[in-house]
């Protein structure tokens, strides 16, 4: 086995995994104390989990393929990606924001989006 890098970005991604992964028993989600990476070998991460509200333990084989390309598949064309790209991060504002929104609309969205539509 390998030592682990706590600093890596493997390391932060297996840790990540794992706080999306509930309980097989009562699905509650793992939080990070509820989570101890055993060990390491190549790309295979062995972990144990062990839940806070019923106390099942489980271990959890992880694979994480390192240093390979993703291959992005999208509709949008080159110009729209690149736009993107260069826009902010949304926040929480704006998932509110949207949120207030979509309470109160009582419109039709064929109509609100009409714009974007004859755009294309």
């Amino acid at each position: 086995m390998r030592k682990m890098d706590k600093n890596s970005r493997e390391y932060q991604f297996v840790r990540q995994l794992i706080a999306n992964i509930k309980c097989v028993i009562c699905s509650h989600k793992y939080g990070d104390n509820d989570v101890f990476i055993m060990g390491r070998q190549d790309d295979v991460w062995m972990l144990m989990v062990s839940c806070p509200h019923c106390q099942t333990q489980g271990i959890i084989l992880a694979m994480v393929k390192e240093d390979e390309q993703v291959e992005v598949i999208t509709d949008l064309t080159p110009e729209e990606l690149e736009k993107i790209e260069h826009m902010p991060a949304i926040d929480i504002d704006d998932v509110l924001d949207v949120h207030r929104f979509l309470r109160d609309f009582h419109g039709d969205f064929r109509e609100l989006f009409k714009e974007d539509l004859h755009r294309t």
